[in-house]
């Protein structure tokens, strides 16, 4: 077969600057949210009409921060620890042949009164900031929803982490606005650490403006530094 020549139909603007940090599934931290805007061939009402009706939308993108020489046919998931290996088909990694990904998303709105719309409002995103959309469709219940499906290798969510802030960054952390404390508390409870890691370590989150700094101790996550960013 030919090659395919496939077009962003849209980006999507997120809380998250850098791949590292991203909810590994999309609705684990539901105050993530995301605005998709339409490229200008798209951007229009009846492209969008109707869309109020659903709830949930699949987002179609690219793992555009991935390069294409870092395609891999087997990977080592988080979940298994990074210590066993699975065919890249049988995980969510980004490391795959075409770079696809699937989103569930909420959708909180369709927004008419700004300048670059129609543009779509959603909720529980786990792309990074500037991600290329290349389709949008409607979640169906009846039929996405699969009674009896099963995954043995991520039988159920994963373990979450208590997070706390450390006493030296509580002033600052709590002068941010509350939905991006939210963010952050959402989605450093997920650990979002490397599969491999060694010892104790500081790690950094590039959320909104800010660069959280957080370790974890023992079964929780303690933010140690909030350094506010301007580009």
């Amino acid at each position: 077969m030919d090659a395919l020549h496939l077009s962003p139909i849209a980006y999507v603007a997120t809380p998250y600057q850098d791949k590292f940090g991203v909810p590994r599934q999309s609705g684990l931290v539901p105050s993530a949210q995301g605005r998709l805007v339409f490229e200008p061939d798209y951007r229009r009402e009846e492209a969008v009409r109707g869309l109020v009706e659903f709830s949930h939308l699949w987002i179609v993108f690219l793992f555009d921060r991935v390069k294409e020489e870092e395609v891999r046919l087997s990977v080592r998931p988080p979940r298994l620890g990074g210590n066993e290996r699975v065919g890249v088909f049988a995980t969510r990694s980004p490391f795959r042949p075409n770079r696809l990904g699937l989103s569930g998303c909420k959708l909180e709105a369709v927004d008419r009164e700004c300048s670059d719309g129609p543009a779509l409002l959603l909720s529980g995103v786990d792309l990074v900031n500037g991600t290329a959309v290349l389709d949008v469709k409607p979640y169906l219940p009846y039929s996405d929803c699969i009674a009896g499906a099963q995954a043995s290798l991520a039988p159920a969510p994963p373990a979450r982490l208590a997070v706390s802030i450390a006493e030296e960054v509580r002033a600052i952390f709590e002068n941010l606005p509350a939905h991006q404390q939210a963010v952050i508390r959402e989605t450093l409870q997920w650990d979002a650490r490397p599969a491999f890691h060694e010892g104790d370590r500081t790690y950094y989150l590039r959320v909104f403006d800010c660069d959280v700094a957080w370790e974890v101790r023992g079964d929780g996550c303690v933010v140690t530094g909030i350094v506010i960013v301007s580009e």
